[in-house]
């Protein structure tokens, strides 16, 4: 495993001007590489890989094996890399019930699997970790080679975005500060975020069910030009926009409520069926637009 650690001095003011001594700041960058031979999963397993911070950029191969690669970057002031030892922060991986879980490591937090679900609880008490006297920041940016058949569910929350493509069997693609890119590929589609846009490439015709969310974003949705599809959209402040023409408004629809009192609800939004009709796509947006485009090749 190779390290570079890098000193960068950094000031906001010259010394002849402020007479302050300039802050210096350590960082360090290491290569990260794991494997998961296929002896470890089936065509069952479900794949996750749950980021903190950095991208994540996750590509569906006919190989037979889970191969990671990356970097990860730590930074810090000298005290806070005295007070606490950076390869404490790696990534690690579990095992569920039906899933590999893959993750970032590190003295905040603590991680278990239950019930098949991968839970962080805060270890932020630790008396070790001076978060707010001696920052330590880090990021993993990571590429996958997955084999195309296994469901992959990609996350992660600061500073990167999310490119998930070539799946076969559904994909969950998540961030929260950050963007959303999911290409070619089949089966049950999830992408969502919190502060971001998300753009979703079709080849073929959608396979399976899709939804789609965003807060404060735009969705963007290229299918090819014979479509078939029931979107319903809901926005507060945006609009949906198409350039389809065979699309048709349906019956608003009415649920029954889950809660145990027989009550029935209806639907805000009318369903809009693109062709034919076919799997739902649901589009969910508060602060942005949505757009429905034709593929142009």
């Amino acid at each position: 495993m190779k390290k570079i650690l890098v000193a960068i001095v950094m000031a906001l003011f010259t010394q002849e001007l402020t007479g302050q001594t300039p802050i210096i700041s350590q960082r360090m960058n290491e290569d990260v590489e794991m494997r998961i031979p296929a002896s470890e999963f089936n065509a069952q397993t479900v794949f996750h890989l749950k980021n903190i911070n950095g991208d994540l950029n996750a590509v569906g191969y006919d190989g037979d094996e889970i191969l990671i690669t990356g970097t990860k970057i730590v930074t810090g002031k000298p005290a806070a890399i005295d007070n606490f030892d950076p390869d404490e922060i790696y990534l690690d991986r579990l095992n569920g019930t039906n899933s590999i879980f893959v993750f970032i490591q590190s003295p905040v937090v603590k991680v278990e699997v239950k019930d098949d679900e991968l839970h962080y609880t805060s270890t932020r008490k630790n008396k070790k970790w001076k978060w707010n006297e001696n920052k330590l920041e880090f990021e993993f940016n990571l590429q996958m080679k997955i084999p195309h058949y296994l469901m992959a569910h990609i996350s992660t929350i600061n500073g990167g975005e999310v490119v998930v493509e070539d799946f076969s069997n559904g994909v969950k693609a998540a961030n929260i500060n950050g963007g959303v890119f999911v290409n070619r590929v089949q089966g049950a589609v999830t992408a969502e975020t919190v502060n971001g846009n998300i753009r979703v490439e079709y080849d073929d015709l959608p396979s399976g069910e899709a939804d789609f969310h965003t807060v404060n974003g735009n969705i963007e949705v290229i299918a090819p030009k014979n479509l078939s599809a029931v979107v319903t959209f809901k926005s507060l402040h945006g609009d949906l926009y198409t350039d389809f023409e065979q699309i048709e408004y349906l019956k608003n629809r009415v649920k029954k409520n889950s809660d145990g009192n027989h009550r029935l609800r209806i639907e805000r939004s009318s369903p809009i069926q693109f062709g034919e009709g076919g799997p739902e796509m649901r589009l969910q947006l508060l602060n942005g637009n949505a757009y429905i485009k034709q593929r142009k090749s």
